[in-house]
């Protein structure tokens, strides 16, 4: 069977990829300039006043249709056994599995081949694959 092609999709735009800075982190050394939410009682910044600069607020979310879609268009799934593959049967145009990194290299060839069956997309299929060797 041929593998599972992802529905089409709106295209993900982001609205801002700056990063927000701390108030005043480029004034002091000590402050760190990942995001904390201001929380003086007589800041301007938590208060809004002109010219402090843009706040996080929801307004910078990404759409909901598109959260969490990989570049493939599917969104993922991890999977731990065989048994996890069967969730995926009526959403394999929309999920794709990824096996767990703690799976043996036996129930990966187990999760594998239950994925074909049920034409599965799996996106890490080729990790920790093991070579057989022939007997000579």
């Amino acid at each position: 069977m041929a593998k599972p092609v992802a529905l089409s999709l709106k295209k993900r735009t982001k609205k801002r990829t700056a990063r927000f800075p701390r108030w005043q982190a480029h004034q002091f050394k000590r402050v760190v300039d990942s995001w904390r939410a201001p929380r003086g009682i007589d800041g301007r910044f938590r208060r809004k006043f002109k010219g402090t600069g843009p706040h996080v607020n929801i307004g910078y979310g990404t759409d909901a249709r598109v959260k969490h879609v990989l570049p493939n268009g599917f969104k993922k799934f991890r999977v731990f056994n065989a048994n996890d593959v069967d969730l995926l049967l009526m959403h394999n145009f929309k999920y794709a599995a990824e096996i767990a990194g703690n799976v043996s290299s036996l129930n990966r060839e187990a999760i594998l081949e239950r994925a074909a069956q049920l034409c599965v997309r799996v996106i890490n299929g080729n990790s920790k694959k093991i070579e057989k060797e022939e007997a000579e």
